[in-house]
């Protein structure tokens, strides 16, 4: 957002709702006390930031949410549109902030384009509640955005036009991540010095495959071999007693969920970056360890291969199981790698350079829309 804003001289309002729970006087649930202590609205960098409430009834009421979501920012909506007449809706996931963006722009008679980033697209089309919501979301926006060729695809075969679709991948905060000093990282995090060090990032859930990476590196048997999974979840008991079954525990690092900001270090002090997910749309976390020079070892499935590109960058992994991951590793531990050349690739996909693919589909929406009218 800040680089569309000083680049092409764009004024933004963030909308961007939370789900509702109530402020009590004492704690509950840890990510419910988060919710409930954001504030309504607040400022960054001199932009405007709402963030209004709505229901969610978790594991249940999934097709109502879009209603609920609506409901939660239509006056938020209406009220920056009435101080300052809003162009374009830009809508971030298909449902159910899809589902608002697309009412708020036929209410409003705004144009709206979409974003299809993951789970929007690879998951909810197979749900049949949710299917034909998303459906009417991908016709009644003017154009759709999806961060990487396998999304595309199942927009095309949902019926989007393939005019209609860009596949636009995201970018990389340059400034923050890149290569650093390896010995110099592990000391600030009092990591070993001798290791070979596997980093895997995100959420601890089982689609990430944590549970496979380090299955994978304790059957490889290397008493040099240290593995980091930075991230919390749910499956982090999960993880803890794998790897105490498998005798990794001393081989293993869970240093819990890492502010964006520290994260650089983390991927300093490591050689390889593993990511064993069964679907993802355009992983940051990817990005940020090429940027950083390290090698990676990845699924060959969605957005994955189109950031490994390049052998010279890591290896895709085509069978994803323990034993996939195992041989990959294994061959990632005895090759050569050029991590300056590796970090010159992954700094190259810069913000700047997709908030200029980003700007020609704003600018043509645009103008395409008013020439309807």
């Amino acid at each position: 957002m800040e680089v569309f804003t000083r680049a092409y001289h764009h004024d933004w309002s963030v909308v961007a709702p939370i789900p509702w729970f109530p402020l009590l006087p004492f704690r509950t649930g840890k990510i419910y006390d988060i919710y409930a202590r954001i504030p309504k609205s607040e400022t960054f960098r001199g932009h405007e930031l709402s963030h209004p409430r709505y229901l969610v009834t978790p594991k249940i009421g999934m097709p109502l949410y879009g209603n609920w979501f609506t409901r939660g920012v239509i006056d938020t909506v209406r009220a920056i549109h009435k101080r300052k007449p809003i162009d374009v809706i830009d809508g971030h996931y298909i449902y159910p902030d899809g589902t608002a963006a697309v009412r708020l722009g036929k209410a409003l008679g705004i144009p709206v384009i979409l974003s299809a980033r993951g789970t929007d697209l690879n998951l909810y089309p197979t749900l049949p509640k949710i299917a034909p919501i998303i459906k009417t979301n991908l016709d009644a926006c003017q154009h759709l955005i999806c961060v990487c060729t396998e999304l595309q695809e199942v927009a095309l075969k949902l019926g989007v036009p393939s005019n209609k679709v860009s596949v636009i991948g995201n970018g990389v905060d340059v400034i923050r991540f890149q290569t650093g000093d390896k010995a110099q990282a592990r000391g600030n995090l009092g990591l070993p010095m001798e290791k070979h060090i596997v980093i895997s990032v995100g959420g601890m859930v089982e689609r990430k495959g944590f549970h496979i990476v380090i299955e994978a590196c304790a059957r490889l048997g290397h008493k040099d071999l240290m593995v980091i999974i930075v991230g919390a979840g749910e499956e982090r008991e999960r993880l803890e007693k794998l790897s105490a079954s498998l005798g990794f525990t001393d081989q293993v690092l869970f240093p819990g969920a890492i502010p964006n900001e520290q994260l650089t270090t983390w991927y300093q002090a490591a050689d390889y970056f593993v990511l064993a997910s069964s679907r993802e749309g355009w992983p940051n976390v990817l990005c940020e360890a090429q940027a950083c020079g390290l090698p990676s070892i990845a699924t060959n499935a969605w957005g994955m291969p189109e950031i490994i590109n390049d052998e010279k960058l890591g290896i895709l992994v085509n069978e994803r199981s323990v034993e996939g991951f195992k041989v990959a590793i294994k061959e990632a531990m005895n090759t050569k790698w050029d991590n300056v050349y590796i970090a010159e690739k992954g700094s190259s996909r810069t913000w700047h350079t997709v908030a200029a693919s980003l700007e020609t589909i704003f600018q043509n929406v645009k103008k395409t829309f008013n020439s309807l009218d």
